[in-house]
């Protein structure tokens, strides 16, 4: 990936993705054990069990076999994963990371994207036909190496804006498109989430709501909702109601603050968020995502425009300390 300086929405289309779904309101799937208001006041305090997973952004805009000594960097901090940016497939290597993430003992989830030209609710045919392949393609590397989910805002390419809320026809469009997805990624073995994104990245999909309407639709028990903590601080009105409400439906979770720094430094209700994930019996990833500060690219994109951590290594290690004593006290 080019480090040369680039408007935040010519990087953005060039690596990411967003668009298509409709809306709800009032998802109130809940959990055995589970009430409107949180756990069911009997019975013992179960722990929370979940795996922690870095997502790699934190330090590289690309992932490549030159850069596998990552995932024992990211093992040996204590994870049990790592998650790996899906932007430009050709510098993937499959193998290579397989074999990493075996030697290391670590799983593996995808952070993927939709590119210009590849957009499930797009009007034009041809783009919502190569979306489709894009998205086989991100499951079957993802299945190559031994990861057990592909998620992301997986509709259209991120700051995709129409100036206007997506239509019924964008919704049918986004509604085929991951079935096909869905179906693929059952045959794979893999799992796949779509992520809500914030109002100034995407029209299609604000809220938890919005995509479990959209999983709904679909059907596929391999096609789940992945919830982030820094788009849901702008776009929920309760962070913990709204991870309640979506109940089994959630598939994927980043632990992200609300200035995409430290977890536990910011604003984020931690604790309100990790008893709501024990209570609806949550035992997928918590995922911490940020984005490396040293590469232009990537800090344009994510608008991130000063220092918001001294190191990525003191937010990996001190994020994840704080993650893991939260989710035990919770």
């Amino acid at each position: 990936m080019s480090q040369k300086a680039s408007t935040r929405r010519d990087f953005i289309r060039n690596t990411a993705m967003v668009a298509g779904v409709a809306g709800l309101a009032g998802c109130t799937q809940l959990s055995p054990g589970t009430t409107a208001a949180g756990p069911a006041a009997s019975g013992p305090s179960r722990p929370l069990r979940v795996k922690y997973g870095l997502n790699l952004l934190v330090y590289t805009a690309t992932f490549s076999k030159d850069q596998t000594d990552l995932i024992r960097k990211v093992a040996d901090m204590g994870y049990d994963g790592v998650e790996i940016p899906f932007n430009d497939l050709g510098v993937l290597d499959a193998k290579a990371t397989r074999r990493a993430c075996e030697k290391a003992g670590v799983g593996l989830t995808s952070c993927c994207v939709l590119m210009p030209g590849t957009n499930l609710c797009s009007d034009k045919k041809a783009e919502r036909t190569a979306g489709i392949a894009r998205l086989r393609k991100l499951i079957d590397i993802t299945a190559e190496m031994g990861g057990d989910m592909v998620a992301g805002p997986l509709y259209a390419p991120v700051s995709h804006l129409t100036g206007r809320w997506r239509t019924e026809d964008e919704w049918k469009w986004c509604v085929e498109g991951f079935s096909a997805g869905a179906e693929h990624a059952a045959k794979g073995g893999v799992r796949l989430a779509v992520e809500p994104l914030n109002r100034f990245e995407t029209y299609v999909i604000n809220t938890a709501a919005d995509a479990v309407k959209l999983v709904k639709e679909v059907g596929n028990p391999s096609f789940k909702v992945q919830f982030d903590t820094f788009h849901g601080g702008i776009e929920e009105k309760d962070m913990a109601a709204a991870i309640r409400a979506t109940g089994d439906y959630l598939g994927h979770f980043h632990a992200s603050e609300n200035d995409r720094g430290i977890p536990g430094t910011g604003q984020v209700r931690w604790k309100e968020v990790f008893a709501a994930l024990k209570a609806i019996d949550y035992t997928g990833w918590v995922t911490i995502e940020s984005f490396a500060t040293g590469i232009v690219d990537l800090c344009a994109a994510a608008c991130i425009w000063r220092p918001i951590y001294d190191s990525a290594d003191n937010l990996a290690k001190q994020g994840l300390a704080f993650l893991r004593e939260t989710a035990r006290t919770a």
